[in-house]
């Protein structure tokens, strides 16, 4: 009797345990996004608008080189909120490249993060996950600037990542009865911070 007590007792020590370990941040409203593309007739730009997402670390925040990151990161916004700053039929062709109807999110979920440079309260991680859109989810790398509040309790990162329609086989829009054509590549950049619950 006494032995079942005392493993009851280490089982939920255990779990207390990791439950205090565990650290939730979510995404702050000031996070900023926005996705960079050019056409045959002049560059353009398209505003990430309500982006959501979140991570638990399961473990202690150790900014040294080769320190992994485990946790659970997500990232999300709505397709229907991305804005052109060109009017209603720029946001519309957006909305249908990204096959919006079907999939309504950009998904980004990492599985491995991985601290690769150290300064002071800056860092670089390297950040592996896959990426939605459009229906279609592949692998993505890519390295993040890091910082880390004086108080402990704000992660950001800042970062910009190369990619193009043809990865997501998005039909490129055009306008004009086909004059003014979209190019493939697109230039994702991002400024985001997250804060600790």
């Amino acid at each position: 009797m006494k032995l079942k007590i005392f493993t009851l007792f280490v089982t939920l020590l255990l779990v207390s345990n990791t439950i205090n370990s565990q650290a939730k941040y979510t995404l702050t409203k000031e996070s900023t996004m926005k996705v960079d593309g050019s056409s045959t007739v002049s560059e353009w730009s398209a505003e990430v608008k309500e982006a959501t997402g979140s991570f638990t670390s399961v473990n202690e925040f150790k900014m040294e080189v080769g320190a992994m990151l485990y946790s659970n990161l997500e990232f999300s916004f709505p397709v229907d909120k991305m804005e052109s700053g060109r009017g209603p039929i720029m946001n519309s062709k957006i909305k249908k490249a990204l096959l919006s109807t079907a999939n309504p999110l950009v998904i980004f979920k990492s599985s491995k993060n991985k601290i690769t440079s150290v300064k002071e309260n800056k860092f670089v991680l390297e950040c592996e996950g896959t990426i939605a859109a459009a229906g279609v989810e592949k692998p993505f790398t890519v390295l993040l600037n890091g910082s880390l509040s004086a108080d402990m309790k704000t992660i950001s990162f800042e970062g910009n990542k190369d990619v193009t329609m043809s990865m997501f086989n998005i039909v490129k829009p055009t306008a004009f009865f086909g004059k003014l054509k979209t190019k493939d590549e697109l230039n994702v950049k991002f400024n985001v911070s997250f804060i600790k619950q």
